[in-house]
């Protein structure tokens, strides 16, 4: 094995060691937080039922046993079968259940958001570098600015008023047809573009006055040659430190839009068992959600050591 090859298998080695003891760690914290919060949910299901009745119910999901032995017993079925457990809420629902049926809605919404953050922050940022302190570097900043501190939900009831009532160009409401994406995906984006336009612009501002940049110039290397070869490649490198999170985020990163547009996905199911005190729900939901992010941040790492080589070799 050449020794590049070894750094690069000590570098995923490492980071998925890392990855595995975060995971654990996440899912023993959620565990016994949600089950030592106040309340009692099989009260709040069956509240008017005799207690030697609830008692029964109880010891249907375990309840009824001391809190290390069910964390134990969930760890067991988690590890062996891939269980997230059952719904309190709603017998017969498990988490697996939910997953399965609404992940892909929160998906392509994400999917499509995500696409277009990157596309149109990485074009934004790098136009908004290379015309530096021109009336459209001005332009584009301040949109960054607004984007970036107003919040998606007012984004969302702007749109809702002027796209869906007043103009009456997309509905607000309903899931099925393409027209049913065009606001959510919409706001869901509009965050995530300034963001990617904001460090697409401070990363090729700072590309730009390397030295090897200089030298092409003074070589007579065609703009769009130092731009496409030199400037775009380099400056891409902290963008590909973003991607991780945001793919995480496809799933988990629209509670509140997935709420004010009645979209029938995993965040609006996982706000939804929060409300209704469902911890078995809200237990499994969130450590799927820790997995994705554990996941996307693991890829990140290592698209991150393949794309900077300095990177693994410092940290191997």
């Amino acid at each position: 094995m050449r020794e590049v090859d070894l750094f690069m298998f000590k570098f995923i080695i490492k980071r998925i060691t890392y990855s595995l003891i975060t995971l654990f760690l996440i899912i023993t914290a959620t565990f016994f937080l949600i089950a030592g919060a106040p309340g009692d949910p099989i009260a709040a299901k069956v509240g008017q039922m005799p207690e030697k009745a609830q008692g029964v119910i109880r010891a249907r999901y375990g309840l009824d046993k001391p809190v290390t032995e069910r964390y134990l017993i969930y760890m067991k079925n988690l590890l062996t079968t891939g269980d997230f457990g059952e719904s309190i809420m709603y017998t017969g629902t498990s988490a697996n259940d939910v997953i399965k049926k609404n992940a892909p809605i929160s998906a392509k919404i994400g999917i499509i958001a995500v696409t277009l953050q990157i596309t149109i922050g990485v074009c934004l940022g790098l136009v908004s570098a290379l015309n530096r302190e021109k009336l459209g570097d001005h332009i584009i900043r301040v949109c960054v600015v607004l984007a970036i501190c107003i919040p998606s939900f007012v984004f969302a009831a702007l749109l809702q008023y002027f796209i869906a009532f007043k103009w009456k160009l997309a509905p607000v409401f309903g899931w099925g047809q393409l027209k049913h994406y065009i606001l959510p995906v919409t706001v869901y984006a509009i965050g995530g573009i300034a963001s990617y336009t904001k460090y697409m612009r401070s990363s090729t501002i700072s590309v730009i006055n390397e030295d090897y940049i200089i030298t092409a110039k003074a070589k007579g290397c065609k703009k769009q040659r130092i731009v496409r070869k030199h400037i775009l490649r380099n400056s891409m490198i902290p963008i590909v430190t973003m991607i991780g999170p945001a793919v995480a985020g496809i799933f988990g990163g629209s509670f509140i839009l997935e709420k004010m547009f009645s979209i029938p996905g995993l965040g609006n199911y996982y706000v939804k068992a929060v409300s209704d005190s469902d911890y078995t729900m809200i237990i499994g939901l969130t450590i799927f959600f820790a997995i994705l992010y554990t996941l996307a941040l693991i890829s990140v790492d290592i698209l991150y050591g393949i794309v900077d080589p300095r990177i693994r070799v410092a940290k191997s």
